[in-house]
C-alpha cells in the first residue's frame, strides 16, 4: 500500500509539472467592460433598447457576457452567460429608473468584470392623454398605454375590427398605481381597430379608458408563410378558441393563425436563430427552443412575449456548466420540451449519448433523456438521468431498444448533436413531451419504447424513480374496444393530463402498429387512467385518415365555462412529411386545415391574445367533466361518424 501511494504521488508530480509547463500564461489581470444603450436615456415605456458591452482582456480566453435587469438590489438575471455581448432587453412596461448590468466572463481564467447604467423610462399616458396606442416592432401587436387604472383593480383591454361583432381580450394585467401599459396580439394585418381598457375588480368590471383606434401595420414582404388549405371549415362553436398557433419545426415563423388560415401573429427571432416555440404560457408569453447545435452555447433558451421580446434566455452551454458542477452528465442538447411551472420554475428534455458497454445494444452510441429543472433565476436546481435514476435499469433497461430499430444521424432532422467521434447513434428512448402532472410528479412520453412514463418528482422533493410505465408490455391495462387489435399508443407525441383529471390526451403516431398493419393511419387518443388499478379506458380513439409518422399535438378544448366542445389533433408530418394536417372534432362539424409545412404542433386558443395561454381555458365546470364529457363523447361520435368516414377517404387520395 505505501508503494502503491508513493508511485500515486510521483505520478501526480510529473502531471502537476506538465501542467505548469503547458498552460498559458497569465498576467493575473482581469477583464475590462464598458456598457451602452443603442438609445440614450430617458425613453417612453415601451422602447425596444439594445445593450452593446465592450470588452478586453490582456489574458487568452474566451469571453462570456451575463445581463441582469431591475432596481438597485432587486437586480434578475436575464440572460445567463454566452457568447452574444449584445443583448435586447426587454422593454421596461413602467415608467421609472432601472439598472442593466452586465458580468463579463474569461472562460479561461474565470476572472469577470461588472459594469452598469441607469435608464429611465417615463410614461406615454398621462391625465392629460389618457390612452395611447402605439405600434411595436411586430406591426400586427400593439401597446396600450392607459392612466389611471386604480392600485386594487386588473386592466384587460378590449378590441374589435368593424366586421366583428364580439369584442375579444387581452389576458387581466395587475394596476399598481402606475400607468398600465398591455401588448395586445392577434389581429389582422392593415385593419383598424377599436380598443378599450377595462378595469376589473372581484370578476366585475367597475370603470373603463375612453376608446381609441389602431391600425395594424403590413407584414414585410421578406416574411412568407405556408399555404394553409380548410378543407373542412369550422362549426360556429368553434369560436370559443379562435386562435390556431403553429409551432413550424424546419422553418417558420412561428405563427398565429385564426380558423381559417389568416395570419393573426408571427415571431421571428432577433438573432434570426433557427428554432420553434413549445407551448403558450400564462399572460402572453412563449419558450422559444434554438435548434441543437455542436456548440452547446450556441442553442438559445428563451421566453418570449406576443410582441417578440426576449424576457429571459440561456443556452445549453451554461446549463451544462451546472449540471457538471453538481457532478451531473453534460447534454448535447435540448430538444422537444421546455416549460414553465407556476412558481416560475422551468423544465425540459435534455438528449446526450455514450457508449454504454459492449453488450449493451452491442456497443453502439446510444442516446438517452435527461430531465433539467431551473429555477426563475436559470439556475440548474433538480436533474433526472434515464440511466442513473433509482430504478431506471430494471424499469427501464437500455437492454430494451428502440421497438423499430431507430437510429439518430448527428443534427439530421430532428436529431441531436452527438459527441465525436460518433456521427450515427442508436435512438434508444427519443422522449418527445414532459409534462408537470396534477400530483406534481413529472409525465413523459418516450417515443421510441412506445411509453409514457410518470417520474416521483413530487414538486422537487421526489426520488426520481419510475412510478409507472403505460403502454404496450408496461404496468397498465387497456379497456378499449374488443374489436380492435392494437387499442394502445405507438411512438405518440404530445402526452399530457387534461387539466387536473384523470384524462390524458395523446396524439397516436402509431408507427409500431402501422408497420404491422401497413393499411392503418395515425389516431387522436383519449385515455381515462386509473393509477389505484392501473387500468387505462381508451375513451376516443379517432382515425385521423392520414398517417403521420412523425410529430403531433392533442388538445381538448373548451367554452368559457370551462365544459369540453371538442377535441383538437395535429397530424404534423403528413402526406409522406409534405405537410401538416390539424383536425378538431366538434358535436356539429368537424374543422380541418392542412399548412404546407411540417409542424411539431398546433395549439387552439381561447382568446384574442396570440400569447394567451392555454392553460387559462381552465376557468369553471370542471367538476362536471365525467358527465358532460361522457354525453358528449357518446353524442359527437354518432353525429360525426360519417363525417370522420368522410374525411378518411378525402384524405387517403393525397397519401
Amino acid at each position: 500500500m505505501k508503494h502503491s501511494i508513493s508511485v500515486w504521488n510521483c505520478i501526480m508530480s510529473v502531471l502537476v509539472l506538465a501542467v505548469i509547463l503547458v498552460a498559458p500564461p497569465t498576467s493575473g489581470a482581469t477583464p475590462t467592460v464598458q456598457l451602452s444603450p443603442s438609445v440614450s436615456s430617458p425613453q417612453p415605456v415601451g422602447t425596444l433598447i439594445t445593450w452593446t458591452a465592450t470588452a478586453s482582456d490582456s489574458d487568452a480566453g474566451t469571453l462570456m457576457y451575463s445581463f441582469q435587469v431591475g432596481v438597485t438590489g432587486q437586480m434578475s438575471l436575464v440572460r445567463d452567460y454566452g457568447y452574444n455581448n449584445t443583448f435586447p432587453s426587454y422593454p421596461f412596461l413602467q415608467e421609472g429608473t432601472y439598472e442593466v448590468e452586465v458580468t463579463v466572463r474569461n472562460n479561461s481564467t474565470n476572472k469577470t468584470a461588472t459594469t452598469s447604467q441607469n435608464f429611465t423610462a417615463t410614461a406615454i399616458a398621462t391625465s392629460a392623454n389618457p390612452v395611447v396606442i402605439s405600434p411595436t416592432a411586430n406591426p400586427l401587436v400593439a401597446l396600450f398605454s392607459a392612466f389611471g387604472c386604480p392600485a386594487t383593480d386588473n386592466m384587460v383591454v378590449t378590441f374589435q375590427n368593424a366586421t366583428q361583432t364580439t369584442p375579444q381580450s387581452t389576458p387581466p394585467a395587475h394596476c399598481d398605481g402606475n400607468t398600465m401599459n398591455v401588448y395586445v396580439a392577434g389581429m389582422y394585418a392593415t385593419t383598424q381597430y377599436s380598443m378599450t381598457g377595462k378595469f376589473i375588480h372581484g370578476g366585475q368590471t367597475v370603470g373603463q379608458t375612453s376608446t381609441a383606434t389602431f391600425t395594424t401595420g403590413s407584414i414585410p414582404g421578406s416574411i412568407t408563410f405556408p399555404t394553409i388549405t380548410i378543407s373542412s371549415p369550422a362549426p360556429a362553436v368553434a369560436a370559443n378558441e379562435p386562435i390556431l398557433v403553429h409551432s413550424y419545426l424546419f422553418n417558420g415563423p412561428q405563427t398565429g393563425t385564426d380558423l381559417s388560415g389568416k395570419i393573426l401573429w408571427y415571431y421571428v427571432p432577433y438573432d434570426a436563430a433557427p428554432g420553434f416555440i413549445t407551448r403558450p404560457l400564462p399572460g402572453g408569453f412563449f419558450w422559444f427552443m434554438g435548434s441543437g447545435n455542436n456548440d452547446p452555447y450556441k442553442q438559445p433558451l428563451r421566453e418570449i412575449d406576443v410582441a417578440g421580446n426576449t424576457v429571459i434566455e440561456t443556452n445549453v452551454g451554461r446549463i451544462n456548466e451546472q449540471l457538471n458542477a453538481v457532478g451531473q452528465q453534460p447534454l448535447t442538447d435540448v430538444d422537444h420540451e421546455i416549460r414553465s411551472m407556476s412558481n416560475g420554475n422551468i423544465y425540459m428534455i435534455g438528449s446526450l449519448d455514450h457508449v454504454l458497454g459492449p453488450n449493451i445494444q452491442d456497443g453502439q452510441d446510444i442516446i438517452y433523456t435527461e430531465v433539467v429543472v431551473l429555477n426563475p433565476a436559470l439556475q440548474v436546481t433538480w436533474s433526472w438521468n434515464s440511466l442513473t435514476c433509482g430504478n431506471c435499469a430494471t424499469e427501464l433497461s437500455p437492454t430494451r431498444s428502440a421497438i423499430l430499430g431507430e437510429t439518430c444521424t448527428d443534427l439530421f432532422a430532428g436529431c441531436p448533436p452527438l459527441n465525436p467521434p460518433y456521427t450515427v447513434a442508436n435512438d434508444w428512448l427519443h422522449s418527445n413531451s414532459l409534462e408537470l402532472a396534477p400530483d406534481g410528479n413529472f409525465l413523459m412520453s418516450i417515443r421510441h419504447q412506445d411509453w409514457v412514463i410518470k417520474i416521483d418528482y413530487k414538486n422537487g422533493a421526489g426520488t426520481g424513480n419510475i412510478l409507472w410505465r403505460l403502454g404496450l408490455d408496461g404496468d397498465f391495462t387497456i379497456i378499449g374496444d374488443a374489436n380492435d387489435t392494437y387499442p394502445w399508443f405507438s411512438h405518440q407525441h404530445d402526452v399530457e393530463y387534461e387539466f387536473d383529471t384523470t384524462y390524458v390526451s395523446l396524439f397516436d403516431n402509431g408507427n409500431t402498429r402501422i408497420n404491422e398493419n401497413p393499411l392503418e393511419n395515425s389516431r387522436g387518443q383519449l385515455l381515462d387512467l386509473n393509477e389505484n388499478t392501473l387500468t387505462a379506458t381508451l375513451v376516443e380513439n379517432f382515425d385521423m385518415g392520414v398517417k403521420s409518422l412523425a410529430l403531433g399535438s392533442a388538445q381538448v378544448l373548451l367554452n368559457p365555462q370551462g365544459n369540453p366542445i371538442g377535441i383538437h389533433y395535429e397530424a404534423g408530418d403528413a402526406n409522406g412529411g409534405q405537410s401538416s394536417n390539424s383536425v378538431s372534432f366538434y358535436r356539429t362539424g368537424t374543422l380541418v386545415i392542412a399548412p404546407t409545412r411540417c409542424a411539431t404542433c398546433t395549439l387552439r386558443q381561447p382568446n384574442s391574445d396570440a400569447g394567451a395561454a392555454v392553460a387559462e381555458r381552465a376557468i369553471t365546470g370542471l367538476r362536471f367533466w365525467s358527465r358532460e364529457l361522457d354525453q358528449f363523447l357518446k353524442t359527437r361520435f354518432q353525429l360525426w361518424r360519417g363525417r370522420v368516414e368522410n374525411y378518411r377517404h378525402v384524405a387517403s387520395r393525397a397519401w
